[in-house]
């Protein structure tokens, strides 16, 4: 059975990156028929330091410095989350979709895991390619968020060819059945790698995705380890490599891979 996908949560701020996930978002619920749910997160750790007395802030392009204040910062946060909501809802009636937008205040970590288990699917922009120079906000909601999270590194889109590992645990199972729902957006091409030693993986993914139109193409590995992964990712020209999030590696971590990688990264749960 095929995942389904019914509700997308996009993590929206005021960064281009931000926008690149969002057009990413809106064009998988459209593939997927699914709702589009955006969130902004007014972070309160922002507005605890503008109220300290200390607090200042450099003005551009005069370099003038100047106190911060809480109430300038409300200001801020409200003029971001509206350019938030004008760009979400531009998105959503682009595509012809159902579509929400919440504000909440708290600490952002906090508020995105608790908004995601109410979706489906949680797309998450980066400012940067390299995932291990990311904040410890974005590396908490990747390693325990309880819903599969795509992660788009800066300049990167969601886009053919996908790539999934499989090896027959339920998570690698999980991670088939989503990168078999991506394959059949992006042209019905489905690459899975395994570990080369289990030919016999062949039948049971066969078996498994039987009847959901998608042509199957298998590249074995000889290790599981960063290494191996990353390099079946480049050779492959993958557009989104879709992993169980608990994949055990023989060498290496998630964190390292992902600092390697040059596509769209599906976790999947």
């Amino acid at each position: 059975m095929l995942v389904p996908i019914r509700r997308i949560l996009v993590a929206l701020d005021a960064s281009a990156a931000s926008g690149a996930a969002l057009d990413a978002a809106a064009r998988l619920a459209a593939g997927m028929e699914a709702e589009l749910l955006g969130l902004f997160v007014e972070d309160i750790n922002l507005l605890r330091f503008a109220g300290l007395s200390f607090a200042r802030e450099v003005g551009f392009p005069t370099a003038r410095m100047r106190r911060m204040r809480s109430a300038d910062m409300e200001s801020a946060l409200r003029a971001q989350a509206s350019l938030a909501q004008e760009a979400l809802t531009a998105a959503a009636e682009g595509q012809r979709l159902h579509f929400s937008f919440r504000v909440v205040r708290g600490e952002v970590s906090a508020q995105l895991l608790a908004a995601t288990q109410e979706a489906d699917l949680l797309v998450i922009g980066l400012k940067t390619r390299d995932v291990r120079r990311v904040g410890v906000t974005v590396r908490e909601i990747i390693t325990v968020a309880p819903r599969p999270v795509l992660i788009l590194p800066s300049g990167v889109d969601v886009r053919p060819p996908i790539l999934a590992f499989y090896d027959g645990s339920p998570g690698s199972a999980q991670a088939l059945r989503v990168a078999t729902r991506l394959a059949q957006m992006e042209g019905g091409v489905l690459t899975v790698l395994y570990p080369a030693s289990e030919r016999r993986l062949h039948e049971e993914i066969a078996g498994s995705l039987e009847g959901s139109g998608v042509a199957l193409r298998y590249r074995g590995l000889m290790r599981t380890n960063v290494a191996s992964l990353a390099h079946a990712a480049h050779t492959e020209a993958a557009g989104v490599l879709v992993l169980s999030a608990g994949l055990p590696f023989e060498e290496g971590t998630l964190e390292d891979l992902l600092g390697r990688l040059n596509c769209a990264v599906l976790l999947a749960r």
